[in-house]
Parts: C-alpha cells; sequence; structure tokens
C-alpha cells in the first residue's frame, strides 16, 4: 500500500512539473510572438474570440498593410504583434463587435532576417523573431565549422555587414563587396566569453560573416603561401606546411605579424614551439650569413 501511494505521488510530482514546463515554454512562446516587429511579407492568422467567420490567414504587403473585414486596411509594418492586435480591438469595437478579443499568430516569418555565411555548418538566411546577439545567432547557424576557442585563444575575427536604415537586403553582404551602411569586426573568442563588445546584437538585415581559418607563411621558406588553419598549430608546423625553412633562412629570427581585433596589426617574436592563431603571417628572414 505505501508502495502504491508512493508511486502515486511520484506520478503526481511528475506530472505538475511537465504542465509547469508546458505552461513556461507556451508562454515564452507567446510572449517573443507579441514582441515580434511586422513587416512586408510576413504571414499571419488572425483571429477573433466566438467569431470563426473572421479568421483570416493573410500576407502583409510590400506597402506594409493588410486588409481586415470591417476594418479595412491597416498599418502592420513597424507594428509588433501586440500591437496590431490591439489596433484591431480598438477598431472592430467601434460598432463592430462587442468587447473584441483578438489573437494574431505569426506563422511565417519572412521580413526581419539575418545572415550568416563563411565557416560555419549550416550557412543561409535565418529569421530574426526576438533579440539575438552573434553568439546564439551562429549557434543557429550550427557553429563553427572549425574549432577556434581552444587553448590557442585564437583571435579569429568575425565581420558584420550591416544596411543602411531602412534599407531592405535580400541577400547576404561581404566585407569586400562594395559600399554598405557599415561593416563591424568582433573578436569571436572576446563574444564567446561574453564581452558585451563583441557579443553584439544581431539587427535585421545583418550579415554575419565568419572568415574560413587561414595562416600565411613568407619569406625564407621553400613554398610561401596561404595554408588552411588547423587547431594548436604551431610556428614550426605551419613553416613545415609550408616546405620547410630554405637554405637562407634564419629560423631563430622568425616572426608573426598578426592581426588586431581593435584594428590594425601586431609584430613579434614567437619561438618555433608556441602556437600560432588564424590570419597570422608568419615571416621567416633572411640569414646574415
Amino acid at each position: 500500500m505505501a508502495m502504491n501511494m508512493d508511486r502515486q505521488w511520484f506520478y503526481h510530482r511528475l506530472l505538475v512539473i511537465l504542465v509547469v514546463c508546458l505552461v513556461f515554454f507556451t508562454s515564452a512562446s507567446g510572449r517573443c510572438q507579441e514582441d515580434y516587429l511586422l513587416g512586408p511579407e510576413d504571414e499571419l492568422e488572425i483571429r477573433v474570440w466566438d467569431h470563426e467567420d473572421l479568421t483570416r490567414k493573410l500576407r502583409v504587403g510590400l506597402d506594409g498593410r493588410i486588409a481586415f473585414p470591417f476594418v479595412g486596411e491597416i498599418a502592420a509594418a513597424g507594428k509588433t504583434v501586440l500591437q496590431l492586435q490591439k489596433e484591431l480591438e480598438r477598431r472592430l469595437g467601434q460598432g463592430y463587435v462587442i468587447d473584441p478579443h483578438v489573437s494574431i499568430a505569426v506563422t511565417a516569418f519572412k521580413s526581419q532576417r539575418y545572415f550568416v555565411v563563411g565557416n560555419v555548418s549550416k550557412p543561409g538566411t535565418y529569421p530574426l523573431t526576438r533579440p539575438l546577439n552573434l553568439v546564439e545567432a551562429l549557434s543557429q547557424a550550427g557553429g563553427l565549422t572549425t574549432d577556434v576557442t581552444g587553448k590557442t585563444g585564437s583571435a579569429a575575427l568575425v565581420y558584420i555587414v550591416r544596411p543602411r536604415p531602412g534599407e531592405h537586403v535580400d541577400k547576404p553582404r561581404y566585407p569586400q563587396g562594395g559600399p554598405h551602411g557599415q561593416t563591424l569586426t568582433v573578436s569571436l573568442p572576446l563574444a564567446l566569453a561574453g564581452d558585451l563588445k563583441h557579443n553584439i546584437p544581431i539587427l535585421n538585415g545583418d550579415t554575419i560573416y565568419v572568415p574560413m581559418l587561414f595562416f600565411y607563411v613568407t619569406g625564407e621558406v621553400k613554398t610561401a603561401g596561404r595554408y588552411t588553419y588547423e587547431k594548436d598549430m604551431t610556428v614550426l608546423q605551419a613553416v613545415t606546411t609550408a616546405g620547410g625553412f630554405s637554405d637562407k633562412a634564419a629560423p631563430k629570427r622568425t616572426y608573426v605579424i598578426r592581426p588586431n581585433p581593435e584594428g590594425g596589426r601586431q609584430q613579434f617574436k614567437l619561438r618555433l614551439d608556441d602556437p600560432i592563431q588564424p590570419g597570422d603571417t608568419i615571416v621567416v628572414p633572411e640569414s646574415w650569413f
């Protein structure tokens, strides 16, 4: 008997927990929709309680407007879902429906979006349905194809190409792809560490460009050029990838030129067993003798 009571108590508690979780996730999803800023081409389902004949599936027009029974045309673009809902309730209540209660669901998010390209697992176009920062946006794209956050503490750079205010963007843009409103350069490791200066909010129309990871070797090596970066690679391994030192090389005077996340470049000496970072240029000078 005691065992049965314990089992009933356990299942009761489990049911309560599941119900609480369901309510939490449902309400959280609802709040995200309510705060969503509507725009052209978003698709909506609008319902008026106790008036099934007023249920409509609509698309926000390119002019930012929708048409609804009794109300006529109404501006939707630039309003949140909650604001449009309140506006419809106000207008329907002006002699058409007694105490109207309107619910609006966004069935397709098409106006607010961002793009992720480059060194990510799932490059593409993503709907911007809630406030999002850089790290969250990269997570949506499956994370990086190549890990840059290991023991080396690499200073991999990410570029965010941001359109001009009010400009419509329907495809990704690249930093070198012509004039844009703004190109922001941030350090991915600092963003992952929670630095708000680098883990910045993503806005509608942004393109997040994560460069493929390369390093460069120049000077007295057998095959100078650009090579694919591998995690925890050392200076010596980088030089070996470039064919090794030439007969005229001065290995002990090898130095590195490294991009600075704040802009510009730094030059400093590294030992041959020191790790390199993506974007580094390893320079092997000629021997004086």
